[in-house]
């Protein structure tokens, strides 16, 4: 009798929408990763990183904040990374080219200028291999001083700090 009761309660909550009963009706525009997530320079300037998990948990994959240095010293941009475990190197989300701009990579010029300035704006959608992933800088912090010795610019600008809120999640069908 209890079992029927609990089974009944289930086919009502399937009905209202509360508990669907198919795993892909479950997953369907669910959020993998919806959090703020600040990157500050420190003593280092390190990377970002944590593991992503699907919601049904058949992929995996690794989201990184990955500071880009000037040669001569000093973090001019930061570059979002989405990789599968085992290739951090390779980011799904496109290959960075020094010559061109790319949607996953925040420079320093963009921020000074102002995100609603840039070509990508202060909200960038990025589109790889079935996920979405979404930024909204929210906060920066820039410093002064590139380099050093004979290379030293003491009006060049460097990133200091970036907070911004990342959503991955499926692609929409």
């Amino acid at each position: 009798m209890l079992l029927r009761s609990r089974f009944k309660l289930l086919v009502l909550l399937s009905l209202i929408g509360i508990l669907p009963f198919s795993k892909s009706e479950c997953f369907t525009g669910k959020d993998w990763f919806n959090q703020r997530v600040s990157w500050k320079f420190g003593k280092e300037g390190l990377p970002w990183k944590t593991i992503i998990k699907s919601p049904d948990r058949n992929a995996e994959y690794e989201l990184t904040l990955r500071p880009l240095w000037a040669l001569e010293g000093g973090v001019v941009a930061l570059e979002v990374v989405l990789a599968r475990p085992g290739k951090p190197d390779v980011n799904m989300l496109g290959e960075r080219d020094n010559e061109s701009q790319s949607p996953f990579v925040i420079t320093v010029g963009e921020l000074k200028n102002g995100l609603a300035h840039s070509k990508f704006g202060m909200v960038r959608r990025i589109e790889a291999d079935g996920v979405v992933v979404t930024l909204k800088v929210q906060h920066f912090r820039l410093g002064r001083g590139l380099g050093s010795l004979s290379t030293y610019c003491a009006s060049c600008r460097n990133l200091q700090e970036l907070s911004m809120w990342i959503t991955v999640e499926s692609k929409p069908k």
